[in-house]
């Protein structure tokens, strides 16, 4: 309350001093106007008055009584009221004479001034009538007009005056009142939100989020509202900052952590790999010391494949494998080991049929070589361990249809399957229970950490398939020289159909034949680059030596046999090979030989006479030169529409037409008309002579054929240099 009065007495008294005075002196000139007011209203009065009764004859006496009952029905306190005429002299009065004031001046209009020594004022106007009429002792006359004198009292009531004061000092106590009411509870807002400011304060000092004030404050708390919301802005930002920076360092300890126990478990698995590894490495060293204490138990063969193996098995076991691998194009790789591969399997008196893919001749798979060998070792030498074993077929196969290229390795072998041992050593996962004598298991098992997948399936009296998958990365590879026409033949149809899928990979076109009379019927009616034949066992041996020998004339011919009977064909027929030795690689070597004798030029030697034919052979064979032999007309116009010869040596007499005519014939075909024929005979008259060159013969030539003779005709016609 101290601060309160000293907040509100000293104001308060000081309006209160102030609405007195003003009031006071407000009362006044308002008491002051209505007197004059008054006055005036009342000096119209008497100027009625006087006026009614100058006009009746009144005497001056009747004048002073009507000025008297004026002045005392009046309300204002009137002290007398006169009357002068035009020169200031009393007419008439409501008192008596000896008081009235005498007039000085003569105003023109309504006039006021205090009287001397008295609290009192008198009013003078002129009236518009003459106050002289009633004055008929004066001696001069008198104008119409005079004067009206009214005396008042210019004190007014204490009681009038007490009141508004009062009322005045009631109104400013009252508002003194809830003056001291409004700031008593603007106070207690103002320790509220002080103490609401304090609050959040110390929250704001103790870390605490959410501190900004919300509420409204007194106006005088506005600033420091304001400000305390932007401080506490400030530090929930940075809190917030702190927390992201506390929680980022917390998953980064997380991280740490994970990483501290990934390493601490990896260094447990390391070391339990090293254990176990270093228990594989005393296992191996075991085994391959009781290999080489069984070397003389074993034959050579077997003891450097099983040697072999067993030393590759160590090292994809034991060692990581080398990622830098140069590619190879599968039907080469395989034509380099095929021999390599057929003797491991003769070795069990086992025979291998090799299919290969159309896609080992277009792409080429990066892989090592060493490792794709030795995964055929482990499972041709995994398939000589089935029982009853004769025919192993061998697949290699390049699989494209999945999202990453692979490389397939199938061993489809006949007999009874896998013995019950090795299909468990298979599935085991352990290979410390694998002897010196597995090495073909634990090498297709080792195998699998470069990426490989290998599956088994073997079923009693069906035999069992193998099958090595491995991911492997591909280019392709620039085609090679494509045969114009190959001929295969086969009796056993099934296997016809796999090769013709690799064959026709080889070749623009491809026929196909599994009876001797069809295979007759075609070597006779069109010609071929190459000949296929997979000789069936051995029958009708002359017949197919003539065939073979007629095919010869006409393309390159490849016999193969199979192992049974490939001595039998070997007496039969020259050049005949054991049909395990049969690759994509055996015939792209030949095609490539065809391609290069392709841009050599072309001669036809023409003669019933083999002796003949034989001995123009021996002459041609060293000049870069490609020789077609017949021995008929037929003949002739057979190979004249397959093929164009850059030169025809024609004898005059053969069976079915003379030389004469076969040279008209073939001097009417636009691509012969230009082409050197030369006239082969024993003996000629001029007259012959002049017959063969109207007939479009370019030249003669004598049997025997002389070697000087036939150099200079190959010179003349340009197939040879001079």
């Amino acid at each position: 309350m101290t601060n309160i009065f000293k907040q509100l007495i000293a104001p308060w008294l000081l309006a209160l001093l102030l609405a007195w005075l003003l009031l006071l002196l407000w009362l006044n000139n308002e008491s002051r106007n209505q007197q004059l007011q008054q006055i005036q209203q009342l000096a119209i009065t008497v100027n009625y008055a006087v006026q009614a009764n100058l006009s009746a004859k009144n005497d001056q006496q009747q004048l002073a009584n009507q000025l008297k009952q004026i002045q005392l029905s009046s309300t204002l306190g009137v002290a007398q009221i006169a009357a002068y005429n035009t020169q200031l002299q009393l007419i008439a009065s409501s008192v008596d004479s000896a008081t009235v004031p005498a007039l000085t001046t003569a105003p023109k209009t309504y006039q006021v001034s205090a009287l001397d020594g008295e609290r009192k004022q008198i009013a003078v106007l002129p009236v518009s009538a003459g106050l002289a009429i009633a004055q008929s002792a004066i001696a001069t006359p008198l104008p119409d007009n005079g004067y009206i004198a009214v005396v008042f009292s210019t004190a007014q009531p204490w009681l009038i005056w007490l009141i508004p004061l009062t009322l005045l000092t009631a109104a400013l106590a009252i508002g003194l009142a809830c003056s001291s009411v409004a700031i008593r509870r603007e106070q207690v807002r103002l320790a509220t939100d002080v103490e609401l400011l304090a609050h959040n304060l110390r929250r704001l000092q103790n870390a605490r989020q959410d501190c900004q004030i919300s509420q409204k404050l007194v106006p005088a708390l506005k600033p420091l509202r304001l400000a305390f919301n932007q401080l506490a802005g400030k530090l929930d930002q940075h809190h917030f900052s702190t927390e992201q920076l506390i929680q980022q360092l917390n998953q980064r300890v997380q991280q740490h952590n994970n990483e501290v126990a990934g390493i601490e478990q990896q260094r447990s698995r390391l070391a339990t790999e090293q254990k176990m590894q270093r228990r594989q490495i005393c296992h191996w060293f075991e085994q391959s010391l009781l290999l080489w204490q069984r070397r003389d138990q074993l034959q050579h063969v077997q003891l450097q494949r099983l040697s072999q193996m067993h030393l590759l098995a160590g090292f994809y076991q034991l060692a990581d494998a080398d990622a830098k691998v140069a590619p190879i194009k599968l039907s080469d790789w395989l034509g380099q080991y095929i021999a390599e591969f057929n003797e491991l399997a003769a070795t069990g008196a086992v025979i291998l049929d090799w299919q290969e893919h159309p896609d080992n001749l277009v792409y080429a798979v990066k892989i090592c070589g060493q490792t794709l060998r030795s995964q055929l070792h482990a499972l041709i030498m995994l398939s000589l361990r089935g029982e009853d074993v004769s025919k192993i077929t061998i697949t290699i196969q390049l699989q494209l249809s999945g999202q990453q290229p692979a490389l397939r390795l199938i061993a489809g072998c006949n007999g009874n399957g896998l013995p019950a041992h090795c299909r468990e050593l298979i599935q085991t996962n352990d290979v410390l229970d694998l002897q010196w004598s597995d090495a073909d298991i634990a090498l297709l098992k080792a195998i699998r950490k470069t990426g490989g997948e290998f599956t088994f399936q073997s079923l009693d009296g069906l035999g069992c398939i193998l099958q090595l998958t491995t991911s492997v990365q591909i280019e392709p590879v620039n085609p090679q020289n494509r045969l114009q026409h190959i001929l295969v033949f086969d009796a056993d149809e099934e296997r016809l159909q796999q090769r013709s899928a690799a064959l026709a990979a080889l070749t623009s076109q491809l026929t196909t034949c599994h009876k001797l009379i069809e295979l007759e019927q075609i070597i006779h009616s069109k010609k071929f680059d190459v000949v296929l034949l997979f000789l069936p066992p051995a029958t009708e041996r002359q017949h197919w030596h003539k065939i073979t020998d007629y095919a010869r004339q006409q393309s390159e011919v490849l016999c193969f046999a199979a192992a049974d009977t490939l001595t039998a064909w070997q007496q039969t027929l020259s050049g005949v090979q054991a049909s395990d030795q049969f690759c994509l690689a055996v015939v792209q070597a030949l095609g490539n030989q065809l391609s290069t004798t392709a841009n050599r030029q072309h001669i036809l030697v023409v003669d019933d006479n083999e002796t003949n034919l034989a001995f123009v052979q021996v002459l041609l064979k060293n000049k870069p030169l490609v020789l077609h032999t017949a021995t008929s007309a037929a003949q002739v116009f057979l190979l004249c529409e397959e093929q164009r010869f850059d030169m025809i040596l024609l004898d005059i007499q053969l069976p079915d037409m003379s030389g004469v005519e076969i040279t008209k014939q073939l001097r009417q075909l636009p691509q012969y008309r230009q082409t050197p024929i030369v006239a082969f005979t024993a003996h000629a008259m001029p007259a012959e002579i002049a017959t063969y060159r109207e007939a479009g013969m370019d030249d003669i030539v004598f049997k025997p054929l002389e070697p000087a003779r036939l150099d200079s005709l190959l010179a003349r016609f340009s197939l040879t240099s001079p």
